[in-house]
């Protein structure tokens, strides 16, 4: 992965587009079309948040968000942490378990900040995302309501990671 550049704003919103048509088509209530759009995308690009995957440059196979606090989620809770956002393969990907390479790739890019946490959020509806983390040795914290601009859900599940020193 590397880091996105304000031309990937497009790909990444038209990204989360599409896993959100998908999300909808199939009465997954995560995300809706058109609630992150490319200027939103552009600005955390801005601050370095976003990270790519792409197997050549025309084609977007996976994106990331990560960053180092999260009030929205989390509230006041200033424990260090990388928080982990907008985890995206492209359909066409999947089974490839890059989903497991960008979560190791967001704790190698988390421990090199000096940070031993990861933390991210799951539908709290959606036990096979859940089960998923939860695979993948994140922990849940508590349940919680959905900040008011996302629509697709009510709540989410707080989920975290402990990192040891090595992978």
């Amino acid at each position: 992965m590397i880091a996105a550049a304000i031309a990937d704003a497009v790909d990444i919103a038209r990204l989360r587009d599409r896993l959100a048509q998908w999300m909808v088509d199939n009465g997954i209530g995560q995300w809706l079309p058109g609630e992150y759009p490319a200027a939103t995308v552009a600005e955390e690009i801005v601050r370095r948040e976003w990270f790519v995957w792409r197997d050549s440059p025309e084609i977007l196979t996976a994106a990331v968000r990560l960053v180092w606090r999260d009030p929205e989620f989390w509230g006041a809770d200033d424990t260090g942490a990388g928080y982990i956002h907008g985890l995206m393969v492209a359909p066409e990907f999947r089974g490839r378990d890059l989903g497991s390479r960008i979560l190791q790739f967001c704790a190698d890019r988390t421990r090199a900040n000096g940070v031993t946490r990861q933390r991210l959020d799951a539908v709290a509806d959606n036990p096979v995302l859940r089960k998923y983390y939860g695979a993948r040795g994140f922990v849940e914290v508590r349940e919680t309501e959905l900040p008011p601009q996302f629509h697709g859900t009510s709540h989410v599940v707080l989920m975290e990671k402990r990192l040891l020193s090595g992978r």
